[in-house]
């Protein structure tokens, strides 16, 4: 019997293989040959699953996208927002990578309404997933409540995508150490404990 392919999987297959590329490349650079030498496939293979490069590149960008708001779902460390955005760092050659394929479209996105939209849709997920976390802490009593979840969602991602970006172009400067110390001066004081309630006189 002929072996049964999980086209599912092939295609994340691909998609793995066009991040390696573009992390290596550039987006510019990626050619569709050099995405099926990386899969171990032939080009035809590749367009059996997907339209053309452009396809494939946005199915590189998912896949990014796709393992953050994963982690935003199922939080290893739900307690602690510092330690859960401390996991995307690029502290190491698989996060630099992802963090290169992200910047990579961003300068595609500047004069590409299409990718814009796909590119805010994807951030209105993360400050979402991020909001969710927050409330959640809120209702647990882990965080002050005068906070608001959605402000506070998109001002840690701004903060994360300044100082990541000149940590992925400028490895040799922000070595892990420096990375999160960077993260928590930053990201500490937006997210207060709830103050303990005083004692009154003579109770």
């Amino acid at each position: 019997m002929p072996k049964k392919i999980d086209h599912d999987e092939r295609r994340r297959d691909i998609a793995r293989a066009a991040i390696a590329v573009i992390g290596e490349q550039g987006i510019d650079n990626t050619r569709l040959i050099d995405v099926a030498r990386a899969a171990g496939a032939t080009t035809g293979s590749i367009t059996h699953y997907f339209e053309d490069k452009d396809a494939v590149l946005l199915a590189a960008l998912d896949h990014v996208a796709q393992n953050i708001l994963f982690m935003l779902r199922h939080p290893e460390k739900p307690e602690d927002l510092v330690e859960l955005a401390a996991l995307i760092l690029p502290v190491d050659e698989e996060n630099r990578r992802d963090w290169r394929v992200w910047m990579s479209f961003f300068s595609r996105a500047i004069g590409d309404p299409v990718l814009a939209r796909i590119n805010k849709a994807y951030y209105d997920e993360f400050r979402d997933g991020l909001a969710a976390i927050i409330r959640r802490q809120q209702d647990d009593g882990t965080l002050s409540a005068h906070i608001d979840p959605a402000v506070t969602g998109d001002a840690i991602i701004s903060i994360i995508d300044g100082f990541c970006i000149r940590a992925t172009l400028e490895p040799e400067e922000w070595p892990v150490k420096r990375q999160k110390t960077q993260l928590e001066a930053m990201l500490r004081p937006l997210l207060p404990r709830p103050e303990k309630r005083r004692k009154q006189k003579g109770g």
